[in-house]
């Protein structure tokens, strides 16, 4: 039975293992990699120190002085305990290590899915500051238009209120991501967003 079961989650093992082959993206591959040698160095403590319960089943020595002879005792109770808990161990390092992998890949997929929206909010975040542009040529077009008396003061302080709250909207975009960006840094230990904080720092709209 305990076989059958060594079995199975080994074949869970293997199925888990190929589901999880498919690279994470490049900022989080040293990360899996660092988490992987933590899991091998876990189980290689965990098995060193499973080895030395051999020392229960070695032979008992003792010396008879009035015989002058050394008597050599071997426990069968002991010798049976030992296979059984090898063997109950074998099972427990394999289930230790498939928990720590499924608990490896659920943190680097939840990770994977914040790095993405990251990503995507940056993209957008660029279009809207290029878009921008068009929003500064109508400013400027309307801010002439008033200057020669062709549109009322009403008609002008809405393009005005209008326009500083696209720079207030852009503004607060870009520095709420820039904090993400670090934030994220921070949780891998990894420098990953360098160019695109930079990026967004170098936009007019932030300080």
């Amino acid at each position: 039975m305990r076989s059958i079961k060594l079995i199975l989650l080994n074949i869970l093992l293997f199925q888990f293992g190929t589901f999880a082959l498919a690279q994470p993206p490049p900022p989080l591959q040293a990360l899996d990699r660092i988490q992987d040698q933590k899991i091998d160095s876990l189980i290689n403590f965990n098995t060193e120190k499973n080895k030395l319960q051999y020392l229960a089943v070695l032979p008992s020595v003792n010396y008879n002085f009035i015989d002058r002879t050394f008597n050599l005792g071997i426990s069968f109770s002991n010798l049976s305990t030992f296979y059984q808990n090898r063997h109950r161990n074998k099972i427990e390092l394999q289930k230790l290590r498939f928990q720590l992998v499924e608990r490896k890949e659920k943190n680097l997929l939840a990770l994977e899915k914040e790095y993405e929206s990251i990503t995507d909010s940056y993209e957008f975040l660029k279009l809207e500051s290029e878009n921008f542009n068009l929003t500064r040529e109508i400013f400027q077009l309307k801010k002439a238009q008033y200057e020669n008396n062709k549109i009322d003061l009403e008609t002008w302080l809405n393009v005005q209120k209008n326009y500083e709250d696209k720079i207030l909207s852009i503004l607060v975009k870009t520095r709420n991501l820039v904090s993400k960006m670090r934030q994220f840094e921070t949780k891998i230990q990894d420098s990953c967003f360098t160019e695109e904080i930079r990026n967004l720092q170098n936009n007019n709209y932030i300080d």
